[in-house]
């Protein structure tokens, strides 16, 4: 893989992504707001909560990941880190030769009053308000980028040390893995997209059900 990839958001699943792209010799490009990086990347320090305009290496980008974070668990902490910071990433990005984009999001967007089989296809209602921001992120991302963008849509996060989810839930390697899935298979794609992302489990029809199908039929296996 000799690609340029640029992380902006470079926590825990852009570390684990960054360890697989490193194994296959890609330039890695890390933006955090945090000064500790893993060794073999190039690092940038930037707070996109900041005015501050991100300086970055005139190189054509191959992909772009966006891992957003809120700064806070309230509403102003959801309303900077999804919306007021990717304003002030699509604005950076503006003047920047890049070939694709692939922005995580959530399935917190179709609401914990959805029940049954959700794809996809499903009507977005989000419930509560983290819902309703990451909403609006995903809408502000098809503004911003209009095409080559591919939205993936996470379950609940977990580690090989907190099991404790059974339905609606994936591994944070497995979360990875399906970023490097995206960038190696996906990123292609001219039209926009979006792909829940979502281990295997039994649909019930008393609670919301993930379905993987999508993914699954573009070639990712769990």
């Amino acid at each position: 893989m000799n690609k340029n990839i640029l992380i902006i958001g470079y926590g825990d699943i852009g570390s684990r992504l960054g360890k697989k792209l490193k194994e296959k010799s890609a330039k890695i490009y890390a933006v955090s707001r945090h000064s500790s990086f893993d060794q073999g990347i190039v690092k940038i320090n930037w707070d996109w909560l900041s005015k501050k305009n991100l300086e970055l290496p005139k190189v054509i980008f191959d992909s772009v990941i966006i891992i957003p974070k809120p700064s806070r668990l309230d509403e102003d902490g959801y309303r900077d880190g999804f919306i007021l910071s990717l304003k002030n990433i699509a604005n950076t990005l503006q003047n920047v030769n890049i070939k694709s984009v692939i922005a995580i999001s959530s399935t917190r967007v179709y609401g914990d009053h959805q029940k049954g089989h959700v794809s996809e296809e499903t009507l977005v209602e989000p419930s509560e308000f983290r819902g309703r921001f990451i909403k609006d992120y995903e809408l502000l991302l098809n503004k911003s980028f209009p095409n080559n963008l591919n939205i993936l849509r996470f379950a609940g996060l977990y580690s090989d040390e907190s099991k404790h989810m059974s339905h609606n839930r994936l591994n944070r390697d497995t979360a990875a893995n399906i970023i490097f899935f995206a960038i190696e298979n996906l990123s292609h794609n001219k039209a926009n997209a979006v792909y829940n992302c979502s281990e295997d489990s039994k649909v019930l029809e008393s609670i919301k059900s993930i379905s993987n199908k999508k993914l699954k039929k573009a070639g990712f296996k769990f």
